[in-house]
């Protein structure tokens, strides 16, 4: 018995030895990723010198690749920039969408909305590049486009073509990547995920926090040269600091006084652990509002992945959500608004009423009140990890019922707003000195051509 005993002790001391042994190569490769990065250096660094031993040429060719129009606004006052700069030709790489079957099976490539986009966003002296063929069913090889560097527009490069995500384009080119949103949600893992930017030369941080964060995931590389970080700010406010006045066509209505401009956007999914929505919540109450206030214009903003995303959870049936959508389209004071860009909107509404959303920060620069509706019942520290941004939340008004919602509504179309002052303060501490657009078009030029 002693031995069997014995025997049993050994299985279970190695059984234990297993499974720690398990856990660590799981958080090594799938979710803190340093086995990746660290087995990734030598294979990354042949690829920089293969592309450092690349002829320069007169001008530093820059591309970008424009898949999801909404996120055009991120990149757009550097290739603004870079537009502007005799030294630099910007090219733009209109990238379809591509949709997978259980993330692996191409079941979709959707080329129609970014195509029609880009014929819309540039001028016939623009240099437009459409990846795809949808006649010969083939892409342009990246190859053949002689890019010095080329900005990659999300930290999720699985939805791009093989040739063109970050592990491919490393090989040829500099690959580059500004946040198409900041962390405030403690999701520095999201936007800058170790299996992304591994193979990345330039990384372009939008706040020191983010710097902090990404230095010290890639402080061998970082050491050596091999990769660089930066903070540089975040280019998408460029375009969002003087637009006071500013118009909107999406507003049912011409402009008056006497009505409050109101725009309404929660949360694309209603998750829990991705922060959550409060659209089933308040669907019925919001439009019903608008269909019963005449003095009150609302505009509501779904995320582009919202509306896809609540039928493919059940939540609705595409019916139901048509018949819902139709409500705004026959109320003379509600509207669907589905256009790529939003700050003109941001600039002529009056307040907004949001869940945890990324335009947080942006619709904060605009000094107007936010109505902010928690999902997750009874929780409103900054220990939650819906709650990292609590600071930004000590200047907005928190509802945690459609009652409250309407009585912050009343109470700031009274014209009492007791946080407008602290959000004038945060709105002056968020702007930056200088333009990030530009000043990160001189950093690349500055490694291109060697000065400052």
């Amino acid at each position: 018995m002693k031995r069997i005993g014995a025997e049993m002790g050994g299985i279970d001391a190695m059984s234990s030895l297993l499974f720690r042994a398990f856990t660590w190569f799981k958080a090594a490769v799938f979710e803190t990723g340093h086995l990746v990065y660290w087995l990734n250096i030598p294979f990354f660094r042949h690829s920089r010198r293969r592309v450092e031993a690349l002829p320069k040429q007169e001008k530093v060719r820059i591309g970008f690749i424009l898949q999801v129009p909404n996120n055009w606004a991120v990149l757009q006052s550097v290739y603004d920039a870079a537009k502007a700069d005799p030294q630099v030709e910007p090219v733009v790489l209109l990238m379809p969408d591509l949709h997978f079957a259980f993330y692996i099976h191409l079941k979709e490539i959707l080329w129609e909305k970014v195509y029609a986009f880009g014929e819309k966003q540039f001028s016939d002296g623009d240099t437009v590049i459409q990846t795809w063929n949808p006649t010969t069913k083939t892409w342009v090889d990246p190859d053949t486009l002689h890019l010095d560097y080329v900005f990659i527009p999300r930290p999720y490069d699985t939805y791009l073509p093989k040739d063109y995500r970050a592990s491919a384009l490393r090989r040829i080119t500099r690959t580059c990547y500004v946040p198409y949103s900041s962390p405030l949600l403690g999701d520095f893992p999201q936007m800058y995920n170790i299996h992304f930017i591994r193979n990345l030369y330039h990384v372009f941080c939008e706040k020191q926090h983010s710097y902090d964060y990404v230095s010290n995931r890639l402080r061998i590389t970082m050491r050596s040269g091999d990769q660089k970080v930066y903070n540089a700010g975040f280019p998408k406010f460029d375009l969002n600091w003087n637009m006071e006045g500013a118009e909107s066509s999406v507003w049912p209505r011409p402009r008056d006084a006497a009505r409050l401009r109101v725009l309404w956007t929660p949360r694309w999914t209603t998750d829990n652990r991705l922060c959550g929505s409060n659209f089933m919540n308040y669907r019925e109450e919001m439009i019903s509002w608008a269909e019963q206030t005449p003095d009150m214009d609302l505009v509501f903003r779904p995320h582009p992945l919202a509306l896809e995303n609540y039928v493919h959870a059940g939540l609705l049936t595409q019916e139901e959500l048509d018949m819902y959508l139709r409500r705004y389209e026959e109320c003379e004071n509600a509207t669907v608004d589905r256009n790529p860009g939003y700050y003109d909107t941001f600039w002529s509404s009056d307040l907004m009423i949001t869940d945890m959303s990324s335009v947080l920060m942006d619709y904060m620069l605009t000094g107007r009140p936010i109505i902010f509706c928690p999902t997750i019942k009874g929780k409103t520290s900054s220990d939650d990890r819906q709650y990292d941004v609590k600071n930004l939340i000590d200047g907005m008004y928190v509802a945690r019922s459609f009652d409250e919602i309407q009585a912050f509504v009343r109470q700031l179309a009274g014209g009492e707003d007791p946080k407008k002052e602290l959000r004038a303060a945060m709105a002056k501490m968020m702007r930056r000195e200088g333009h990030s657009g530009l000043d990160i078009l001189h950093l690349i030029k500055a490694d291109y051509f060697g000065k400052g």
